[in-house]
């Protein structure tokens, strides 16, 4: 995707930083877009968070298998 394509905001997070102005249609339209745009964000990273979850678990419970039959291996091996 090209740079100018996207659509980037420049967001300022001062604590104390006065209110914007009001402008109408051109604030309305720019709150509109920031809170689809945020929504997107929070979704795609929630999706991302579920899907990390996911995976540990699967991971978690291979490693928990592969433990269980080396236990058996090793048990087997032993009473040879």
């Amino acid at each position: 995707m090209k740079t100018s394509a996207r659509l980037s905001f420049k967001l300022s997070f001062k604590p104390h930083a006065p209110a914007r102005p009001h402008h109408g249609a051109a604030e309305w339209i720019y709150r509109a877009c920031l809170r689809i745009w945020l929504r997107y964000r929070l979704d795609t990273c929630t999706r991302c968070l579920h899907t990390i979850a996911a995976q540990r678990a699967n991971d978690f419970h291979a490693e928990r298998l592969l433990h269980q039959d080396i236990s058996a291996m090793r048990s087997r091996l032993q009473s040879l």
